[in-house]
């Protein structure tokens, strides 16, 4: 018998990845439903927590919704709660990728049928999936996300975030998403998040140009498409951790789904199947709900601070150069007007290379997304950092088309620790991000994660 909650969150997944498969289709009506890492990350948040509120309320855990006891049935009913998670499951992808529809009724009704549950245990199941399903989107139905990618007016300052020159037609991802209402911690001034200012103007201090001048020749030498300093293995770690919105692969928030899936099936493997439902019913739920609340405390730094990517901060180092002309006024930095980064894998679609992705580079979402779900997983599961497990890449999976052809596939053994650090370093072998881009990420989701995991599925208050 398969576990409820991977079963499920496997769909989830899945559904997310080919919620991309039409990617760059000139019909507006194949677009991604959930397009971006900030509405992925809101939508796999929504499902996981539904499909925990489904399975705890039936085995008569802690749910994350308050319901009455009315609504609550009597337990503990395993069976019951298996049909619930994939109702509550199925409810919630449905209204979230809508044109999957179909797809997501075949899943449930096989899975459904796999259990042997006697009709009172399917009757039951269907009721309260279904009303937790309900009950969570009418949740999430007025958190702010509708008009999340609203208006942005670049700046043409130094050190300030615009279209890649490459690509001027991009657009600008998610500049409200900051106003979205989180999860997991009660709103965004709790004062129990604290955030860094970045190395750049209006901060003139020695320290923190001279922070700014060593991770712009860090990027500069490692990130470009023509490095000679460059590894392999650097590029395998840039590439292996894209998911740059890719088609046929969607965001990074899959990417650490399946991460997590690695460490828990390892992690669990001694356990009862009924104990390790309960367990990964709340892992998935909060690393999801974690990196949800992630997508709206970085996207709300990033367009507070409007940092440049390199591709803009190489080329418009020196005087002469850019909209202003008047270079970034840093002696530890000379500019290259040609820089080209490795760029963001445009991996199945156009193949480009060179891509930045559409949106400040401050922190970066890899490195805040990649902490909390990795850190997160390791202190609800009480790992240690050092705990080892393999992880295969979709952008490494033998399948995957890049710029220069099918990727070979590639198995790569990581500790949580070391997947943290790959994941944040990746942005600088690909040329995107600067390194405190990454620390920053890194620090908001170590924090996030601190304060997520004695309290889940409660939240956060002030």
């Amino acid at each position: 018998m398969n576990d409820s909650i991977l079963f499920w969150n496997a769909v989830a997944l899945e559904a997310a990845r080919v919620d991309f498969a039409n990617l760059g289709s000139a019909n507006p009506a194949e677009a991604p439903q959930q397009g971006g890492p900030t509405f992925t990350s809101r939508a796999l948040a929504i499902a996981h927590l539904a499909m925990h509120d489904a399975y705890m309320g039936a085995t008569g855990g802690i749910t994350y919704l308050p319901y009455t006891a009315a609504e609550l049935h009597a337990g503990p009913n395993v069976a019951a709660a298996r049909v619930a998670v994939a109702t509550a499951a199925c409810v919630t992808l449905t209204a979230l990728y809508s044109r999957q529809e179909a797809s997501f009724l075949q899943r449930h009704a096989e899975f459904v049928a796999s259990l042997g549950a006697v009709d009172d245990e399917v009757s039951l199941g269907l009721a309260w999936g279904n009303l937790v399903g309900q009950r969570m989107l009418a949740e999430r139905a007025n958190d702010g996300s509708a008009g999340a990618n609203g208006a942005y007016a670049p700046s043409t300052e130094p050190y300030r975030h615009r279209a890649d020159p490459m690509n001027p037609g991009q657009g600008f991802l998610g500049a409200q998403w900051g106003r979205v209402r989180p999860f997991c911690i009660d709103r965004l001034t709790t004062g129990k998040i604290t955030l860094q200012p970045p190395p750049v103007p209006p901060l003139a201090g020695a320290a923190e140009q001279q922070r700014y001048a060593d991770d712009f020749n860090a990027v500069k030498a490692l990130g470009s498409v023509s490095s000679t300093t460059r590894t392999p293995e650097q590029t395998t770690i840039g590439i292996f951790w894209g998911y740059d919105g890719a088609r046929n692969m969607g965001t990074p928030p899959r990417l650490y789904n399946q991460a997590v899936r690695a460490i828990s099936i390892k992690a669990l493997a001694g356990d009862t199947l009924e104990m390790a439902e309960s367990k990964n019913a709340r892992l998935f739920a909060g690393i999801n709900a974690a990196m949800a609340d992630a997508g709206v405390v970085a996207w709300h730094e990033k367009y507070l601070f409007n940092v440049w990517r390199p591709t803009l901060g190489i080329r418009e180092a020196d005087s002469g150069w850019g909209p202003s002309g008047r270079g970034d006024s840093n002696a530890g930095t000379v500019g290259d007007p040609y820089w080209t980064p490795l760029g963001a894998p445009q991996t199945n679609g156009s193949l480009r290379e060179g891509v930045t992705p559409n949106f400040p580079a401050y922190p970066s979402g890899h490195a805040t997304f990649g902490t909390v779900a990795l850190e997160l997983a390791r202190r609800m599961l009480g790992l240690q950092p050092t705990f080892e497990f393999d992880l295969v890449s979709e952008e490494l999976d033998g399948r995957a088309q890049g710029a220069r052809g099918v990727r070979m596939r590639h198995v790569r053994r990581l500790t949580i620790a070391r997947a943290i650090e790959e994941n944040i370093l990746s942005r600088v072998y690909l040329g995107v991000h600067w390194e405190f881009d990454g620390r920053e990420g890194e620090a908001v989701g170590r924090q996030l994660a601190s304060l997520i995991a004695p309290e889940f599925p409660q939240r956060i208050t002030s």
